[in-house]
């Protein structure tokens, strides 16, 4: 892979990059930090001092290589990357690998073995072992759908649909938040009528509410939809459409899932305008977030793939990584924004492509660790927000009986060093205003 043209790729992000900034500084200020106190049970001088732990709003990948690694070795490292960064894992529940057999359910960890597919038991294990929210994706697509539902009706379908909600929803409504409970059906709708029913989309979030009517319910949407669409119809693009009359219906629709995949090569996010207006055009970013995020409704940037390709170019890892960085401060600064997970952690693992080649996904490099399991710059740039810039540490000596302090949402150790010893408290500051007792 050639070294690409960092002024050409960037071009419509430089253009508008001092407006960005300041917008990401304000947004970020306005949307993830507030105003804490700290009250202290004791009198006299004491020594207080605040570490964030971790944080309220989700960063997260996917676990869909947890226990489908070829090296014990990797799998380990893969874990340890894995929670260094992120606190959101999802986890797999394709209707092909889940049920391959009519009637015989992978849900269990002693399930037969599938690249890329662990049972969702594996990865809600990884989750509780190192504290992290596990995701549910996705209950209905268009695509994956199993062999043997060929041979059933339209109307059979839609029964077996429903049994598929109801046993996922027995096991594991009450382990996992959230579900992408409908996916890519505003692009892909003329697929999901051909291997479902007619209407599929509308009757899976009605099956969502039935049974899974206390969980975080989220409508999924991928590229064609949203950025690529928006370059020609604007505020008319087909997702922004498909929501609008979906809420106007009542449809049951908790949160709202915005994919970010560049499935483009080198020469055009090097030279094509449509693909450089469809993915790295900052105004047009900001303006699609802003459409979206007036429905005040909980926001996802729900997968990520920003490409550096194959070939371990230096130049292009370090493009990639200011890239992510770029976005991701854009997209935290969103104020209705939820989470955002990046999709495929480690290069050499992601779709349609065997394990290690350079085909199917894999070609366009776009994890944030190589196929060695050595951090890319991407990974440190990450690293350098999530566990850096946007933690609050605070050391201070006080002889009030409160502290006040800005800080980011998220759990803290308190500690308090006093006249009559010390005090350590784990305390979650999760909205404005919010104060604890020490």
């Amino acid at each position: 892979m050639k070294v690409l043209d960092r002024e050409k790729v960037l071009e419509k992000i430089l253009c508008y990059k001092d407006a960005l900034t300041e917008r990401n500084r304000a947004g970020i200020e306005a949307y993830r930090k507030g105003d804490f106190t700290l009250k202290f049970t004791d009198g006299g001088s004491k020594k207080v001092t605040l570490r964030q732990t971790k944080h309220k709003f989700l960063f997260g990948s996917t676990g869909f290589m947890l226990g489908c690694f070829e090296a014990e070795e990797k799998e380990k490292k893969f874990k340890e990357l894995f929670s260094s960064l992120f606190n959101l894992a999802v986890v797999p529940f394709y209707w092909n690998a889940l049920e391959p057999e009519e009637g015989k359910l992978r849900f269990h960890k002693d399930a037969p073995p599938i690249y890329r597919r662990p049972a969702p038991d594996t990865v809600l294990e990884f989750c509780s072992e190192y504290g992290i929210e596990p995701k549910g994706h996705c209950l209905t697509w268009n695509w994956m759908t199993p062999e043997w539902l060929k041979k059933y009706t339209p109307e059979e379908r839609k029964t077996i649909l429903e049994r598929r909600f109801r046993e996922i929803a027995e096991e594991y409504a009450q382990k996992i938040p959230s579900f992408d409970v409908v996916n890519e059906s505003a692009s892909n709708y003329r697929y999901g009528r051909e291997y479902l029913f007619e209407d599929y989309d509308e009757y899976a979030l009605q099956l969502g509410q039935k049974y899974f009517p206390g969980n975080y319910k989220i409508l999924n949407e991928t590229n064609e939809a949203i950025w690529r669409d928006y370059m020609t119809e604007g505020k008319y693009m087909a997702f922004n459409m498909q929501l609008r009359e979906f809420l106007r219906r009542g449809m049951p629709i908790d949160e709202i899932g915005l994919q970010y995949h560049i499935f483009a090569d080198g020469e055009k996010i090097e030279g094509d305008p449509g693909t450089k207006n469809t993915f790295l055009n900052a105004k047009f970013m900001v303006e699609i977030l802003d459409l979206f995020d007036s429905y005040g409704l909980p926001m996802h940037i729900s997968e990520i793939t920003i490409p550096s390709y194959t070939g371990k170019v230096a130049e292009n890892e370090q493009l990639q990584a200011e890239i992510a960085k770029l976005w991701y401060e854009t997209w935290f600064a969103t104020k209705n924004m939820k989470s955002i997970v990046w999709w495929n952690m480690t290069d050499g693992y992601a779709a349609y492509a065997p394990l290690g080649s350079e085909s199917g996904e894999n070609k366009y490099g776009g994890g944030l660790v190589r196929f060695d399991m050595s951090k890319k710059p991407a990974y440190e740039a990450l690293d350098s927000l999530i566990n850096g810039e946007w933690k609050t540490n605070v050391h201070a000596v006080t002889g009030a009986q409160e502290y006040a302090f800005r800080g980011f949402y998220g759990e803290y150790e308190v500690r308090v060093e006093g006249e009559t010893g010390t005090k350590v408290k784990t305390v979650l500051f999760g909205q404005n205003g919010a104060s604890a007792e020490i």
